[in-house]
């Protein structure tokens, strides 16, 4: 099999796969209310189905995105699609909340391996001045999965019912399956180096207390989670210095390209969750505007980042690809600050404006960004520099809501969302879309450092 042909297939698989996992995530979530009737959930265990899967995709992408460098990127990713699409199937027989709730832990496994791998598969497979504008198609899954997942996942379950949503996941899964293991070629640069167990544990450890301690910032013990989660993390950190083998090699950090480009992910992508939650509260509280409606408002993001993220990926490899993600965060600021300006009585073609020029600005930042950062190691961390910045955005989306949860507490208390403390949602809304903006300006700084006279670390796959 040539090399052309694999690259063909890799960039079937990479849709099929990038498509998948973010459109079971958001098909599940129009999914919930009628889940929860017929499998008898509380609010609480409700809320416990999504924030699992995150937990555990965001503890598991360093360590899969390591093994992967060890023992082949292609057969982690393979056994994350079998895992997932059997999971998926199974999810779609479950008879109780705690029989779903097991089976989406394997599921959100199946996706770390998925993730931590796939776009370390696309930098070891193309060379440097065909990289971004693959990871721009790529992302065209990402975000068609962010589309479709509400629009065809709410359809489904009003029609069929929410049980068949697993079962097209499993089809989908076993299709990207099948191509994926067509071809025999493998990419694996550490081979003869050993996988950091201790290193491993204490940073799944650490990343829990931290990940849950940026949802209770409202709590009396989330300052002190945050604190035990970050003492962690510097013992992590004293471990990896004295480790042969690193799960995660501390001089990646010295690489100002490296570190920076995770640290701007992490704010990018936690800015876009939170907005498209803050979306469906605005249009649907405050201009009072029905639950479709509101759907394909929200969607219009996710729709500009698909016209603009290709784009934004053949200049990449046109230009310096990090002048790239700094113009995305340029526009997507505009975007943010032009919604702090709205309110009930604003011009909904204001509204729908601001929309996409932020979805431009995400699409612009998207591929260049994990082109920047992955393009700056060597071969042989390339699992773990994309599995890194994958769980810089996982944090980077639970940091986000948590911003957006305290400022709603801070506004509304814990009572319920009525006409009658509108206006203090609003409130909330604006506030969590300032501290929003200011973030991104920072990202503009944190996208434009980078290493003096860097050049790319592999040029050739």
């Amino acid at each position: 099999m040539d090399k052309t042909d694999i690259k063909k297939k890799i960039i079937i698989a990479g849709l099929l796969a990038s498509f998948l996992t973010p459109f079971v995530r958001a098909s599940v979530n129009v999914a919930l209310p009628t889940m929860a009737i017929d499998l008898n959930l509380s609010a609480i265990f409700l809320t416990w189905l999504p924030t699992l899967y995150l937990l555990v995709t965001a503890i598991l992408y360093v360590p899969f995105g390591r093994l992967g460098d060890l023992y082949g990127r292609k057969r982690i990713f393979q056994y994350g699609l079998i895992i997932f699409t059997v999971s998926s199937f199974l999810s779609a027989f479950s008879i109780s909340g705690e029989m779903l709730l097991a089976i989406r832990i394997f599921q959100s496994i199946g996706h770390a391996m998925i993730f931590a791998n796939l776009y370390a598969i696309i930098t070891s497979a193309f060379p440097e001045n065909e990289r971004g504008g693959v990871l721009g198609v790529i992302s065209i899954g990402v975000f068609g999965g962010l589309i479709f997942g509400p629009i065809i996942g709410g359809l489904l379950t009003q029609l069929i019912g929410w049980r068949f949503l697993f079962i097209m996941d499993s089809l989908i899964g076993v299709v990207a399956a099948v191509v994926i293991s067509r071809f025999k070629y493998e990419w694996a640069e550490a081979t003869s180096e050993k996988f950091d167990i201790l290193g491993a544990i204490i940073l799944g450890i650490s990343l829990t207390t931290i990940i849950y301690s940026l949802s209770t910032f409202d709590q009396k013990y989330g300052l002190f989670l945050t604190i035990a989660g970050i003492i962690g993390l510097s013992l992590f950190y004293l471990v990896e210095k004295r480790t042969r083998f690193p799960l995660i090699p501390m001089e990646l950090f010295s690489n100002r390209t490296f570190t920076f480009g995770n640290i701007t992910g992490f704010i990018n992508y936690g800015i876009f969750i939170t907005f498209s939650f803050l979306l469906n509260l605005y249009f649907q509280y405050i201009k009072g505007f029905d639950p479709f409606t509101t759907g394909l408002i929200v969607a219009l993001p996710s729709i500009a980042m698909i016209v603009v993220s290709p784009l934004a990926g053949r200049l990449a490899d046109r230009i310096d690809s990090a002048t790239v993600t700094t113009a995305g965060m340029i526009v997507t600021t505009i975007g943010l600050a032009i919604m702090t300006a709205l309110n009930k009585n604003s011009s909904l073609l204001v509204g729908i404006g601001s929309i996409i020029i932020f979805g431009c600005g995400i699409g612009l930042f998207y591929s260049p960004n994990t082109k920047t950062v992955v393009s700056s190691v060597e071969k042989k961390y390339y699992g773990v520099a994309t599995a890194t910045l994958s769980n810089m955005r996982s944090m980077g989306q639970i940091f986000g809501m948590g911003i957006a949860m305290l400022m709603i507490s801070i506004f509304l208390g814990k009572v319920e969302i009525s006409p009658a403390n509108y206006i203090e949602l609003g409130q909330s809304i604006r506030a969590t879309l300032i501290i929003l903006s200011l973030l991104c300006a920072v990202g503009i700084f944190t996208s434009l450092i980078k290493e003096n006279n860097q050049e790319p670390k592999n040029k050739d796959a």
